[in-house]
């Protein structure tokens, strides 16, 4: 057993103290406790909060018990006619029914490949009679096989002619060479369809190199890791890049725009250590866009002249984003409101704050009672009209907004600040938030074509921070700019219901043999309806050809 150190004991004589030294005494000790006790319920806050970041619900939706919504009171729902469920209507939940049909749909687009099984021989003799026996139906019973993939090598071999006459008369001969498809890259076996393959597997299943190139010896082909990174960036900066410019020409034209960051990790950055933090930018057209754009942009650093790179020194219009500083920063820069930059903040990361402190209260705390609570009642509030607004106009739900959230917004910061002086630590914090960004927060109620929320833009970035969890770190800025540029690509094409293997593979085999700069890049991108029926969902094309 570890041994402890003997604690000395302090003695103080209170008899030597007069009265006001006494009280001096006792109230500086109990201030002492307070700060001790506020400082133990913060630390027991922040450990609750890691608890549950660790091992609870994600989800920020929470139903309190007996309470459906803190606007509405139990009075208003009840209805004294309605007669109580028998016990067995409680405890066995409804069976639901099987839509019909469902199972087909499943198949119905798969290739059919039909087996028979018969009867010959003795087996035509019918037991009873001896009779034979005919087919007059079958007992079908379909199941989806896999086939695995495999590798081939296409030979392209261009036949060299010439002339006989010529070398009989003694002209210089002539040498024809049939036309043949260019390669993607020189002296290299990569083909538009292997290299589509490889982006599509890491960049929207999250296979890193080198467990494709383990996977790629097993079916006997012997290509390195290092050899499909090289085709990866130059893939993306000869073929993809020109994609990218063109869509990020368009993203620049329009007025809404999302933006939001994450941390990267790039190994071999010159001047810097391998540790050292780099990000990864999205920038996300608005709700409201037909052509919706979804591009990536990496850079070393979380600046204001990063995203001010992007967007250059002309953009006009609303930013949808977080609070972090860096935007706030730029609209300066750029001029803050019309014709300059406004600045959307998001209301997900304001009720965010709140429903974090809710999961680190302590068990069996009245959850009904707190501020925090009655802060997600005014935000839910919100929330369940722009539901209900979704499908409306941007004119008509600006109209919504106006009429039905407005209201709940002006109660929400009236009511924030009656309750601030009485808040500490993470609930002062929270509530600050939303007081700080009050004018931010009310910008979503301008204009139809903003949005409440950031979801969006969190959302496209998503596959990038569930494929770093499995590739870890960018080798190279290169790899980290290739990276980015094959994300945008991918994300734009699922966005607009293009199936992104087949897109990049088109692009692959077009671009390959063509002069790129001639090409009206608008018949590439993933909305034209220039492009193949392959790159669209077999349902999607057999819907656009009927």
């Amino acid at each position: 057993m570890l041994k402890t150190e003997k604690k000395e004991t302090i003695h103080i004589d209170f008899t030597a103290m007069g009265r006001t030294e006494l009280e001096e005494f006792a109230m500086e000790k109990s201030n002492r406790v307070v700060a001790l006790e506020a400082e133990n319920n913060y630390y027991r806050e922040l450990f609750r909060k890691g608890q549950n970041t660790k091992f609870g619900s994600p989800s920020e939706r929470f139903v309190f018990k007996g309470q459906t919504s803190l606007f509405n009171e139990a009075e208003k729902d009840a209805d004294p006619d309605i007669k109580e469920p028998e016990k067995s209507e409680v405890l066995s939940a409804p069976k639901q029914k099987k839509r019909k049909g469902h199972k087909k749909e499943i198949i119905q687009h798969l290739p059919k490949e039909v087996i028979e099984y018969k009867l010959t021989g003795d087996g035509l003799v019918c037991p009873k009679c001896g009779g034979e026996l005919e087919s007059f139906t079958s007992d079908d019973r379909p199941e989806i096989e896999v086939i695995q993939t495999k590798y081939k090598v296409v030979m392209n071999k261009a036949l060299v002619y010439s002339c006989k006459a010529c070398d009989k008369n003694g002209i210089e001969g002539t040498v024809i060479t049939a036309p043949s498809p260019k390669g993607m890259f020189r002296n290299s076996y990569a083909s538009p369809g292997l290299v589509a393959d490889i982006i599509h597997k890491k960049y929207v299943l999250s296979l890193p190199l080198y467990r494709q190139a383990d996977e790629l010896s097993r079916l006997g082909v012997n290509l390195g890791r290092n050899t499909l990174a090289n085709w990866v960036i130059n893939a993306s900066s000869r073929y993809l890049m020109p994609v990218q410019d063109h869509m990020k020409k368009i993203l620049l034209g329009e007025d809404v725009i999302f933006v939001d960051e994450t941390p990267v990790e790039v190994l071999n950055e010159p001047g810097r250590a391998a540790a050292t933090k780099s990000y990864m930018w999205v920038y996300r057209s608005g709700m409201c866009e037909r052509r919706k754009i979804i591009l990536f942009n990496y850079s070393p650093g979380r600046g204001a002249e990063h995203p001010k790179a992007f967007l250059g020194e002309q953009y006009k219009g609303y930013i949808q984003c977080d609070g972090y500083g860096v935007y706030r920063t730029l609209a300066r820069e750029y001029g803050t409101g019309p014709p300059g930059i406004t600045i959307v903040a998001c209301w997900v990361h304001a009720r965010r704050k709140f429903t974090d402190i809710i999961k680190s209260l302590p068990k069996n705390t009245d959850i009904k009672g707190t501020v925090a609570a009655a802060a997600l009642g005014y935000i839910n509030a919100l929330f369940k009209i722009e539901e209900e607004a979704k499908d409306m106009t941007p004119a008509d739900r600006q109209e919504c907004r106006q009429e039905n959230a407005k209201p709940i917004v002006d109660k929400y910061f009236t009511w924030l600040r009656s309750v601030r002086d009485d808040c500490t630590g993470s609930l002062q914090k929270a509530v600050d938030y939303s007081l700080n960004h009050e004018e931010e927060l009310r910008v979503y109620l301008t204009d139809g074509r903003l949005d409440i929320s950031t979801n969006l833009c969190e959302n496209a970035l998503r596959p990038f921070c569930v494929g770093r969890k499995n590739w870890l770190f960018a080798a190279t800025p290169n790899g980290a700019k290739a990276s980015a540029t094959c994300y945008g690509i991918i994300e734009t094409a699922k966005a607009n219901g293009i199936d992104p293997f087949e897109y990049i593979k088109y692009i692959f085999t077009v671009f390959k043999d063509s002069d790129i700069g001639s090409l009206d890049m608008e018949d590439y991108m993933p909305w034209s309806p220039s492009l193949p029926e392959a790159c669209r969902p077999r349902e999607t094309a057999e819907a656009c050809a009927s």
